[in-house]
C-alpha cells in the first residue's frame, strides 16, 4: 500500500510537469527513479497478448505500477488545468515568458546528455533547427481541429513520456492544441468525445513511439538527441512570437525575470537528475 502511494505522488509529480510546456514527464520519471520500470511496463503491452495465453500474460504486466502512476498522473492534470488556463487568459505574455524560461533551460540538460560532438552530429542538429524554426510560419490557430489532428496532438505529445528534456505541453503549445485542450479539461462532460480521441491518439503513441524511440536510441543516441535539440530550440520561435504579439508595456519588466525564474527551476531538477 506504501508503495502504491508513492507511486500514485511520483504520477503527481510527472502530470505537474507534463502540464507545463518546459518540463518532460520523464525527466521527473528518471529523478525518482522509476523511468525504466516505465518503459518496460509500457512495452509488455505487445501483440502476444492477443496470439498467446491471454491470461498468463496479462500476469507478466507491471499493472498495478501503471494503474497508480496515471491515477496520479490525471489528478494533477485535472486539479491543474483550470489554473494554467486563468493565467494564460489573465497573463497570457507573462506566462508564456516562464514557459521560455523552462525550454531553454531544458535544451541545455538535452545538449548535456549527449556524449558525442561531430559534425555530422551538427548536421541532424541543422535539420533539427530548420524543421523547428519553420513551424513560425504554420498557422495552427487557423485550422479547425479535427478528430484527426486531436488524435495527431495526442500521439506526438506523449513523446514527452519517452523522451526526457522535450515537453509534451511544448508540442501541442506549437500545434496550437494547448489552449483548447486545457479547455476541454475544464468542461470535460462537454468534450468527452473530442478527449476521447485525443486520449486514443496518446495510448497508440505510447505503443508506437517507446519502440520507434528505443530503435533510434541503439541505432545512433546521439544524432537522434542532436536533432531533438535542434527541434527544440528552433521552435521556440512559435512562444517568442506570441508572446511578442500579446504582451503590454507592463510586460516588459516581468517578462525577463519570470524567463529566468523558469530558467532556473529546470537547471535546478537537471542537477538533481545529474
Amino acid at each position: 500500500m506504501k508503495d502504491d502511494f508513492s507511486i500514485f505522488l511520483k504520477g503527481m509529480l510527472m502530470g505537474i510537469c507534463d502540464l507545463v510546456p518546459g518540463i518532460s514527464g520523464g525527466t521527473i520519471a528518471f529523478i525518482t527513479g522509476i523511468y525504466e520500470r516505465l518503459m518496460n511496463a509500457i512495452k509488455g503491452f505487445s501483440p502476444k497478448l492477443i496470439t498467446s495465453n491471454f491470461k498468463e500474460e496479462v500476469k507478466k504486466l507491471d499493472l498495478r505500477f501503471l494503474i497508480f502512476l496515471f491515477l496520479g498522473i490525471i489528478s494533477s492534470i485535472l486539479l491543474g488545468a483550470r489554473i494554467i488556463e486563468s493565467l494564460l487568459e489573465n497573463y497570457y505574455a507573462r506566462t508564456l515568458s516562464f514557459f521560455i524560461g523552462l525550454i531553454v533551460a531544458s535544451s541545455f540538460i538535452l545538449f548535456h546528455n549527449i556524449k558525442r560532438h561531430e559534425v555530422s552530429e551538427y548536421l541532424w542538429g541543422l535539420m533539427g533547427l530548420i524543421i523547428g524554426f519553420g513551424l513560425i510560419f504554420l498557422s495552427p490557430n487557423e485550422m479547425s481541429i479535427s478528430n484527426a489532428y486531436l488524435f495527431l496532438g495526442g500521439f506526438i505529445a506523449i513523446s514527452a513520456m519517452f523522451l526526457p528534456g522535450i515537453s509534451g505541453s511544448f508540442i501541442l503549445l506549437i500545434m496550437g492544441l494547448y489552449e483548447p485542450i486545457l479547455s476541454m479539461l475544464g468542461e470535460i462532460s462537454l468534450n468527452i468525445y473530442s478527449l476521447g480521441v485525443f486520449i486514443l491518439g496518446m495510448i497508440f503513441g505510447a505503443f508506437v513511439i517507446s519502440r520507434i524511440i528505443a530503435y533510434l536510441f541503439k541505432k545512433d543516441k546521439n544524432k537522434t538527441l542532436y536533432f531533438l535539440l535542434g527541434l527544440v530550440i528552433g521552435a521556440l520561435g512559435v512562444p517568442v512570437m506570441k508572446v511578442y504579439e500579446s504582451m503590454s508595456s507592463s510586460d516588459w519588466i516581468m517578462i525577463p525575470g519570470l524567463f529566468f525564474i523558469g530558467a532556473l527551476i529546470v537547471l535546478i531538477i537537471g542537477r538533481y537528475t545529474n
